[in-house]
């Protein structure tokens, strides 16, 4: 006879129950431990986190330029009102008024803006072409990043980048932002460099947003169509 237990099963009961309720028992699958097993998770949230950010960089990048104002936006709008101030290679105040009956140029940017950086040869070459030009306005706006605070130091840096050029470029400052401010107005953003060109009535018929490789030589032969 089997053994009895205290509990009044026998111990080959107790033992086949025990083996049923080993069995019964819900498993738990086994969890990794150790700095290697940390490590991994830590690279796996972070490429995680990365591939996030990556993605959301891409579609606000892709916002931004699907948001930005077709170059029309300027084009057949009035040329507006600007106060600009003489800084290098001029010396007359600049009057709106000087503009009527003349073609128009105006272009702002910057010695600290890489695309302006690289822009700059061709517009050195059209503002050189219609230097002498009576029937043709160049206006030529070197700005700051920021705010106008040191007109005296963007003298000194546009001087310094201008001597790489032959031709002395006659040079203003948009000291209050307010020209640029109504460009904003107008066009709906701002950014450098931007460049119009305006007819004789003072109609934008011309703008380039930012560097377009060789986009200042076909302005250069609209300039020409149109003397």
């Amino acid at each position: 006879m089997p053994d009895e237990s205290p509990s009044g099963q026998s111990s080959d009961s107790a033992g086949a129950h025990a083996v049923i309720g080993k069995l019964l028992e819900p498993s738990m699958p086994e969890v990794p431990s150790g700095p290697s097993f940390r490590q991994k998770v830590f690279h796996s949230a972070n490429g995680m986190v990365a591939g996030f950010g990556i993605i959301m960089l891409i579609g606000l990048t892709s916002l931004a330029f699907i948001g930005r104002p077709p170059q029309a936006k300027l084009v057949g709008e009035k040329l507006p009102l600007m106060d600009l101030q003489p800084m290098l290679n001029v010396s007359e105040s600049f009057s709106n008024d000087s503009l009527q009956g003349r073609l128009t140029v105006v272009h702002f940017w910057g010695t600290w803006c890489p695309p302006c950086q690289k822009e700059f040869p061709e517009f050195a070459e059209l503002a050189s072409e219609f230097a002498e030009n009576d029937d043709v306005r160049i206006l030529c706006v070197s700005c700051s990043p920021e705010a106008e605070l040191d007109l005296p130091g963007l003298r000194e840096k546009t001087a310094q980048f201008l001597q790489e050029y032959g031709s002395p470029i006659p040079t203003y400052s948009d000291a209050t932002a307010m020209s640029r401010h109504r460009f904003t107005m107008v066009g709906g953003s701002f950014g450098y460099p931007t460049t119009v060109l305006a007819d004789r009535e003072g109609t934008i018929i011309d703008a380039v947003l930012g560097y377009q490789e060789g986009a200042l030589k076909k302005l250069a032969q609209r300039i020409r169509d149109s003397l």
